[in-house]
């Protein structure tokens, strides 16, 4: 072969694999392009596939500048050295995508689904401050306690040590802002456990005067007003005042399906060990009635709504905390038919310093929704969902009312007769507090 046809071939060798490099950098490029384009948009769906896209095409994520196509002399960066993160980008989608979810088989699917991939992300050793963060707002979210403890010790393992870099794009200005500056460089900007939404800021610090009394009666003899997930939501309640709220273990009492005697009987043996001025919070899932305008608590052995032999009046739930001058934040998630055109929840305390919710407005009834298999009373899961993004020990009564009520607003109601509707609770009734400084 001559010379000049040789040189001739390596040449068009050289400049067709240089256009196949070229054409392959554009197909990823594009995707990738595409979905931070959907993303300013806040098209998740549309965001999450371009980014699955870009994978197709270039699999593994980047933190460091990718070198174009071209002469040696002349070195191109794609996007002026942005890193290449279309793995995370997909399961940042997935997350914001998930969060819009009206139907809550849908969301878990898709909330599952996210955790798997960021889990997959840290497996790479691709630690980065942002994959900690939505991954444990994922879990959060599936109000997964056991994997959210496990992965805060990780992210305390780390010691901070983020080197990986995420493309900063990706992320909104709204989540940055919630991440309460958290960065590689300082990735616990607020520790201690203050009022912020950042889920990774270590362990809240225990409160000494915080005691809970919950109650859970899922049994029980009057069929009409039963709520069959109260015992199982007793626990989710004492797990997020544990983990999230800086109430002792130690201070906690939970009673299930127990009746009138037995639930006044745990209620006296806490107070007796209540230090006085105490902060107690008191949570009570089961039936109730409200009769002659005094409410009681229907014990398992009640067996009508008007024999009230067999309830606690709510005020003796009360009484022996007011003597030790305890401040009470009482939460109801009980059915609130008429009786005789009264509703349970509707007597107000004259004397103690009291906060009472209700779970649902009067004439409504309390529903559940499914979360990792298991199923969760609607108003139980916004409380824990809301105590997992404050992560205080000093939660104001007022402003978890609204996000409460902002969290439950349009959830469906399925009772056991299957009946649909939605959920609303009444915002937090209080009696010789001060909104502006209560807090629990």
């Amino acid at each position: 072969m001559e010379p000049r046809v040789k040189f001739s071939r390596t040449i068009f060798i050289a400049a067709a694999l240089g256009c196949m490099a070229s054409a392959f950098a554009q197909a990823w490029a594009d995707s990738y392009e595409k979905a931070l384009a959907a993303v300013r948009a806040q098209q998740w769906e549309t965001a999450r596939s371009e980014f699955k896209a870009a994978i197709g095409n270039r699999p593994v994520d980047q933190a460091t500048s990718t070198r174009l196509p071209g002469p040696i002399t002349e070195q191109r960066f794609w996007r002026n050295g942005s890193p290449y993160s279309p793995n995370f980008g997909a399961a940042y989608a997935g997350f914001k995508l998930a969060i819009g979810q009206s139907d809550d088989a849908v969301k878990t699917a898709l909330f599952n689904e996210v955790a798997t991939e960021f889990e997959g992300i840290l497996a790479r050793e691709q630690q980065s401050a942002e994959a900690y963060y939505f991954l444990a707002a994922t879990y959060n979210n599936l109000r997964d306690v056991a994997k959210s403890q496990d992965l805060e010790r990780r992210f305390q393992a780390a010691g901070g040590k983020f080197t990986w870099k995420i493309d900063p794009e990706i992320i909104t200005a709204e989540d940055r802002a919630a991440m309460g500056g958290m960065t590689p460089a300082n990735p616990n900007p607020n520790p201690g456990g203050g009022t912020g939404t950042n889920p990774m800021v270590g362990p809240v610090t225990q409160v000494q005067n915080k005691y809970a009394l919950i109650i859970g009666n899922a049994e029980g003899r009057i069929e009409n007003l039963r709520v069959p997930f109260a015992a199982s939501d007793a626990m989710v309640m004492r797990e997020h005042l544990v983990s999230y709220c800086g109430y002792p273990e130690g201070n906690i009492e939970v009673v299930s399906n127990a009746t009138a005697m037995e639930i006044g009987r745990v209620t006296n043996a806490l107070a007796e060990r209540v230090a006085a001025n105490s902060i107690v919070f008191i949570y009570y899932s089961g039936a109730g009635v409200n009769l002659d305008g005094k409410d009681f608590l229907a014990g398992i052995d009640a067996t009508t709504i008007t024999d009230s032999s067999k309830m606690l009046p709510k005020m003796e739930l009360y009484q022996p905390f007011i003597r030790k001058g305890s401040t009470i934040f009482a939460f109801y998630q009980a059915h609130r038919p008429s009786l005789n055109g009264r509703f349970f929840g509707t007597e107000v305390p004259r004397f103690g310093a009291i906060s009472q919710t209700q779970g649902t407005i009067p004439g409504s009834t309390v529903g559940a929704v499914v979360r990792g298999g298991n199923t969760v009373g609607i108003f139980t899961d916004a409380m824990a969902s809301v105590l997992a993004e404050l992560r205080s020990n000093r939660v104001p009564i007022t402003e978890f009312g609204w996000n409460v009520f902002n969290r439950m607003r349009g959830s469906t109601v399925i009772n056991d007769s299957g009946v649909g509707g939605s959920q609303v609770l009444t915002l937090p009734q209080l009696s010789n507090l001060d909104p502006r400084l209560s807090s629990f």
